[in-house]
């Protein structure tokens, strides 16, 4: 994965370094917009449990003890505003680092996608007809940090249907 530590494809790179995931691989794949700030790239992963999206989906991890996760974000570095604020990647940004995602599902060899979020969903699917890649094993689900501010009583409810997709998949 020290291939995506060295990208330089857009200027992102500059605000912070990309954040990756150690693992090597994994039989479910988390697949975010983008990374937060972090105080120390090296020391962090995308989708941690210190946030709100990586507290619901250690939940999901905890009741598949079995599955090996591996969690990703579509932009890798971090998106910011003119005042150091994050802010939403841009289609180009998407772009420049779409094959960086590409590079990861190849090497992690997931037997489920999850692209959380209707941004990141409607993105992979335009831009990966031709890679080579199963849509069966792609699965669309609201983001969890939505789930976690917007919908928090159904938390279990969303915890239950992901966990639902993984059984019956796998």
């Amino acid at each position: 994965m020290n291939i995506l530590k060295k990208c330089e494809k857009c200027n992102l790179y500059k605000n912070q370094l990309p954040l990756i995931d150690n693992e090597l691989r994994g039989d479910i794949m988390w697949v975010g917009l983008s990374a937060k700030q972090v105080v120390n790239v090296d020391k962090s992963i995308p989708l941690e449990n210190n946030t709100n999206s990586g507290k619901i989906l250690e939940i999901i991890e905890k009741r598949l003890p079995h599955l090996k996760f591996y969690k990703t974000n579509l932009v890798k570095c971090l998106p910011l505003n003119m005042s150091n604020q994050l802010r939403y990647p841009t289609t180009d940004e998407m772009f420049c680092c779409f094959h960086n995602l590409i590079y990861e599902i190849n090497k992690i060899k997931p037997k489920i996608i999850f692209l959380l979020g209707k941004k990141v969903y409607d993105f992979v699917c335009k831009n990966i007809e031709g890679k080579g890649f199963d849509y069966a094993n792609l699965f669309y689900v609201e983001h969890p940090s939505y789930i976690y501010v917007y919908k928090r009583k159904r938390i279990n409810d969303y915890v239950d249907k992901i966990v639902n997709i993984c059984k019956i998949n796998l």
